[in-house]
């Protein structure tokens, strides 16, 4: 397959991207990429990469920040990151990249644990995951070209945050086993679907 995977060199992006080259041609980008640079918040930016590659059979964005705030300390301007960065920054992208993709091909976004499990200051992140949630269940079904869509929510990566203790009140996930769950959405036949690993 011919993947582009946003957020490339990213805790999850950067290996996801160095397995599945093993395999695939992929495309890696990212913000501060020399050759392949993209900004989600940025819909003409988005525009301007898939132009420049050929046409593909997957896109995977592992990309996308929020502000993590206690919530007496969280303003409008501080959900804001969130809602334009995770949250619009993926549902631009699939508007967008639904036009450079074969015929059967996929996309995939990332969300986490946040959405169902909630920690301290997160709201900010909740917010922007479940809002996910419900839209990859809604938009789907609505894809033509038997493009399918679904989003993978890993909860914290082992050896990506400081403790091993839980979070969220799960203990943090092998980056090997979130990565299996990006390519069974990758390569499976489910769409509208949220694969949860935490």
């Amino acid at each position: 397959m011919r993947i582009l995977i946003i957020g490339a060199s990213g805790i999850i992006g950067k290996p996801l991207f160095e397995s599945l080259k093993k395999e695939h041609e992929v495309f890696g980008a990212y913000r501060s990429s020399a050759e392949y640079p993209v900004d989600t918040r940025d819909v003409a930016s988005v525009r301007l990469l898939l132009e420049t590659l050929p046409k593909l059979d997957a896109i995977i964005n592992a990309a996308g920040s929020a502000v993590w705030e206690e919530f007496d300390l969280l303003t409008e301007a501080d959900y804001y990151v969130g809602i334009k960065d995770k949250l619009m920054g993926q549902v631009n992208l699939v508007h967008t990249a639904k036009e450079f993709l074969n015929p059967n091909g996929s996309i995939t976004l990332t969300t986490g644990i946040l959405a169902d499990f909630p920690e301290p200051s997160s709201a900010g992140l909740a917010l922007v995951n479940g809002a996910l949630h419900s839209f990859v269940m809604a938009a789907a079904p609505q894809l033509k070209n038997n493009i399918r869509l679904n989003v993978v929510a890993p909860g914290a990566i082992k050896g990506a945050i400081e403790s091993e203790e839980l979070f969220a009140g799960h203990a943090p996930v092998a980056i090997e086993a979130v990565i299996d769950v990006y390519k069974e959405a990758l390569s499976g036949s489910k769409t509208g679907h949220v694969f949860k690993i935490y």
